[in-house]
């Protein structure tokens, strides 16, 4: 019920003013306590991004990698590990355990710092015995953390060990350098190893050209580049979209929604938190829309907030923003919709409601000066929080 003290009676009224005074000035200070903590947080997480930083430059500087390969392994991984954690529960991963696995997979490649440049950026296929030496950047790497003085009781230590010796093992037991086989290589070397190949595939190194999204996931999903676990080649498969994005020049907006996603799961997952209505329920719409827009294969995609009358439109790299009653701006005009087909999506829209919000139809439309019929799905959002309950609209054009 949210009580924090009571009083039984008889009281005074002087032992009432110091209960209250007492209960006021801990939630003062819890408050101030909790705000000094997530500075703390804040800091400790940019520090960590900072270093990381500086170890991609180090390692891109050196050989033929991009310096961006570290972030991306690092991005897919945390995005892997979690839809495996969704999708499975053979694995135990623990928020702990997907937040050390993440920062251990920076350290994948450590090894390579220990290899001749002349092999690690040449241009063309390498000899037999030049491979021979390339793979042995993964012995290299566990032997770099293991030299170390740190206590391999440390399980971030003993974590990124793990990953920079077994990352090149394959579920089949064809990897290196130990040639591991099935469950015995541990899952956060089965998770790096699946994002590092994608990575490599889909990035331009001076040996060869980058493969294009859809071309990678079909080489790994078809076995061409070694096996790994069928578990990881669902996840793979499911987040092919979330990839494809990620890993483009569209980035920017994914890497928002996803990010969204993760903190949004956090925070409703947290059972000890306040129940606030309006926070709560303003991250379910946030989850709500990116659930929507995970299937979006549209060409425009479109956002209405019925409470401030704003439209986002974005179509490509373009972003239309427009105004509800501004007189200058006629998003129907823009795509030249027929007066039918505008009254019968009102009329669609008029018969949703918190237990039907989605409308589907087909209508006429100019796209990139090119107008032909169009798919149009639309996803009405509600709140019980407003007196109607309607506060706004997402949707794609195919």
């Amino acid at each position: 019920m949210g009580i924090t003290d009571y009083i039984t009676r008889p009281f005074d009224s002087v032992i009432v003013k110091k209960r209250v005074q007492n209960t006021l000035e801990l939630y003062a200070n819890q408050k101030r306590l909790i705000s000094v903590v997530v500075d703390q947080v804040y800091e400790k997480e940019e520090n960590s991004s900072i270093m990381i930083r500086i170890l991609s430059n180090v390692l891109g500087f050196r050989n033929s990698e991009s310096s961006e390969h570290i972030l991306h392994i690092r991005t897919a991984t945390e995005m892997m590990l979690r839809k495996l954690v969704k999708t499975t529960d053979v694995y135990h991963l623990t928020e702990t355990d997907i937040a050390m696995i993440t920062t251990a997979s920076s350290l994948h490649d450590i090894g390579k710092i220990g290899i001749p440049e002349g092999i690690l950026n040449k241009p063309g296929r390498l000899t037999d015995e030049e491979f021979k030496i390339m793979k042995t950047h993964s012995e290299i790497g566990a032997s770099l953390i293991r030299d170390m003085n740190f206590s391999e009781s440390k399980p971030l230590v003993h974590t990124a060990w793990e990953i920079c010796r077994w990352h090149h093992e394959r579920w089949d037991g064809k990897g290196y350098p130990d040639g591991l086989k099935g469950e015995e290589i541990p899952i956060s070397a089965q998770v790096v190893s699946i994002v590092d190949v994608y990575d490599a595939l889909t990035s331009e190194r001076c040996y060869k050209k980058a493969f294009d999204h859809d071309t990678a996931v079909k080489m790994i999903l078809e076995g061409q580049c070694g096996q790994f676990n069928p578990i990881l080649l669902k996840c793979l498969k499911e987040l092919s979209l979330q990839f494809s994005k990620m890993f483009t020049n569209e980035t920017d907006d994914n890497k928002q929604y996803y990010e969204a996603q993760r903190l949004s799961d956090e925070i409703l997952k947290e059972k000890s938190l306040p129940r606030k209505n309006y926070s709560q329920r303003v991250i379910e719409l946030m989850q709500e829309k990116i659930e929507f827009f995970k299937t979006d294969s549209g060409k425009i995609s479109i956002e209405y907030n019925a409470i401030s009358g704003r439209m986002t439109i974005i179509n490509g790299n373009r972003k239309i923003l427009c105004q509800r009653d501004d007189s200058k701006f006629d998003i129907f005009k823009l795509f030249e919709v027929s007066n039918e087909d505008i009254q019968h999506i009102r009329e669609l829209l008029e018969q949703t409601s918190i237990q039907n919000k989605e409308i589907s139809l087909k209508l006429m439309a100019k796209v990139e000066n090119k107008r032909q019929m169009y798919d149009l799905k639309l996803h009405t959002l509600w709140s019980p929080l407003k007196k109607d309950g309607y506060i706004g609209i997402v949707g794609y054009i195919s």
